[in-house]
């Protein structure tokens, strides 16, 4: 896997067509991590160059080749790596993330380094970075927080003032009016998709089941599941829960759960007469499950 062929820095690099680049530099012999290596220590090393003119670095470009060789993963043969590639692989994909890059099909691409800030505090780098690399969470995501919206604070809304979904009833100790997308998500991803095993649920189901979740909350969107397949409804995913969504095609299910969810919508309906107002962007986002 050649990651380097279209590849050129602020200095002119550019792969050769032999396996050797310019800074002399033989990608021959290397795996797919030594390439991730080299890339993220040479990326970083040609920012630090470029954007510092008097070059307090020790970084010139004279000896550029010889510095970015000096990174350990380039004194690693491809054995040594593979083996050592299952614990180190996490480590990797921080690495490229701190340094604003990521891994896609057929190589990596420059991208937005994570600001972690953003996230505030409760949230470690490693779980930013397991969220963020987490396919099946971000794509349950995308249509949450495409029916959430921002920063709502409706009179009537007993949930009070929301901000991408994020109550002050449910979490009275947040600044929801200041609250980022950022640090919404990772609420979510704590909250919503880890706690209640929303995560072990096959694909189909864990999407409809975590934004319902987010609507009527997360043991009562479970039940709905739960009295669809047939299992104990306990608000609680268990071994009967995973083995029927397993075993079960959610197209089979669908018309059960959806009854389900509008059953409690008009429960809730009827005891808060007030939030009737919100019941027709509720129906059709069930409608979409």
């Amino acid at each position: 896997m050649n990651f380097y062929q279209e590849y050129k820095s602020p200095f002119g690099y550019q792969t050769g067509t032999n396996g050797i680049d310019s800074y002399g530099v033989d990608h021959r012999g290397f795996d797919t991590r030594d390439e991730l290596e080299y890339q993220t220590a040479r990326n970083t090393k040609e920012r630090r160059l470029a954007n510092n003119s008097e070059n307090n670095y020790g970084f010139g470009i004279r000896n550029i080749g010889q510095n970015v060789q000096n990174h350990p993963a380039m004194n690693m043969t491809p054995v040594q790596n593979q083996q050592s590639a299952p614990s180190q692989q996490a480590e990797t994909n921080v690495m490229l993330q701190q340094n604003g890059m990521r891994l896609v099909e057929g190589g990596v691409q420059n991208f937005q380094p994570v600001n972690y800030a953003r996230y505030g505090e409760g949230f470690s780098h490693e779980f930013i970075n397991q969220m963020l690399n987490d396919t099946r969470f971000q794509k349950a995501m995308m249509r949450t927080r495409k029916n959430e919206g921002g920063y709502v604070n409706h009179p009537n809304d007993r949930g009070g003032a929301t901000n991408y979904g994020i109550s002050s009833r449910v979490y009275p100790s947040e600044d929801i009016k200041n609250m980022t997308k950022e640090r919404a998500d990772a609420i979510y991803y704590r909250d919503y998709w880890l706690k209640p095993k929303i995560n072990q649920l096959p694909d189909d189901f864990a999407n409809i089941v975590f934004d319902n979740g987010v609507v009527q909350g997360q043991s009562t969107a479970i039940m709905n599941l739960q009295k669809a397949l047939g299992v104990k409804a306990d608000g609680i995913i268990g071994s009967d829960t995973l083995a029927a969504s397993k075993n079960t095609n959610y197209k089979n299910i669908r018309t059960d759960f959806i009854n389900n969810v509008n059953k409690v919508e008009d429960q809730y309906q009827r005891r808060n007469p007030s939030q009737i107002i919100f019941e027709k962007g509720h129906r059709k986002r069930y409608g979409e499950y």
